[in-house]
């Protein structure tokens, strides 16, 4: 079983690991009362590389999911806030 920690979503594109890392879920909520779509990549910096989860929310849900044995991200972990605005956590390990 991994450990994890979480991460907390600044609302706008960020790096949440810069280095390889363990990548264990997310929690996540809409906040502004519109749609939203979140992904978030195996990469250090930028909105490119492979997709480890792309999260779609209608206005006002909130989604989690945990991944007990975590999914190895090779080049960090790095979430796009692709539209609308969100509150909330990644899990890494």
């Amino acid at each position: 079983m991994t450990h994890a920690r979480a991460v907390a979503l600044t609302g706008s594109d960020q790096a949440v690991r810069a280095d390889a890392s363990i990548y264990c879920g997310f929690t996540i909520r809409e906040t502004a009362g519109a749609a939203a779509v979140v992904v978030i990549y195996d990469h250090a910096s930028a909105a490119s590389g492979t997709i480890l989860e792309q999260i779609s929310l209608a206005a006002n849900e909130s989604r989690g999911e945990c991944y007990p044995g975590g999914i190895w991200a090779v080049n960090g972990i790095y979430v796009d806030v692709v539209s609308g605005a969100v509150a909330g956590s990644v899990r890494i390990g």
